[in-house]
């Protein structure tokens, strides 16, 4: 695991049209509930041959389980999340097709509740100064938590509360999710910034939104950027 790669969240010096993707997004996507038909739900769900490999209980191995997924695409909420940390091959191109083989967890940051001041550079800030922490010296018991968790590179989280002090205005998280390459778009994560679907109550899952239902112009960005 690696800390993710900055992207740049600003285009010749005007902001990029973030509330307008994010209301595109969410409207191919659909309302909850949704209704996802058996075509697309076996493209959706995930089946990584290393699933059985997880010890019981791992909140990871929770997250991919079927019932948390469907439960994830017929009632979540599609918001704007931040890549914490990532495995580094995620940002190169895939050896083989089979990109199921390549899905890699990672940490994502988000805000479940609507707000204006969850923007995405607000995200961007608030990753940087969690992914801090990782080299900070004489920390408090709070604060050593988080570098912990972020040197260790294998504990889960779901739904881990960003410390007030970071983020004083609105609450903030991070889950532990999979990047599955079939959701981003050409396989490769180009950009920390992302729409996610994220649970509407704890335990706050999250899952990146599969990039079929991104509109053009975000792909577009996407793939200009990393």
């Amino acid at each position: 695991m690696h800390l993710s790669r900055d992207g740049e969240l600003s285009e010749s010096g005007s902001t990029l049209p973030w509330q307008s993707w994010l209301t595109d997004c969410r409207q191919q996507f659909g309302d909850a509930p949704r209704h996802i038909d058996r075509a697309t739900e076996n493209r959706l769900l995930v089946h990584p041959p290393w699933l059985s490999k997880l010890r019981l209980g791992d909140s990871l191995a929770k997250l991919i389980q079927n019932s948390t997924l469907r439960s994830l695409f017929r009632n979540g909420q599609v918001t704007w999340g931040h890549v914490v940390q990532a495995n580094q091959d995620l940002f190169e191109p895939m050896p083989l097709t089979e990109s199921y083989i390549y899905d890699r967890p990672g940490e994502i940051l988000f805000s479940p509740f609507d707000s204006e001041v969850v923007t995405p550079e607000y995200l961007q800030s608030l990753a940087r100064k969690i992914g801090s922490l990782r080299r900070a010296q004489g920390l408090d018991a709070e604060m050593q938590s988080w570098a912990n968790y972020l040197n260790a590179e294998t504990t889960r989280v779901v739904g881990k509360p960003v410390p007030q002090r970071f983020s004083p205005a609105i609450a903030c998280f991070v889950s532990t999710t999979l990047f599955r390459r079939s959701y981003l778009p050409d396989g490769v994560l180009r950009n920390p910034l992302l729409p996610v679907i994220v649970a509407p109550q704890q335990p706050f899952y999250a899952i990146p939104l599969p990039s079929i239902y991104w509109p053009e112009s975000l792909l577009d960005w996407w793939a200009t950027t990393g």
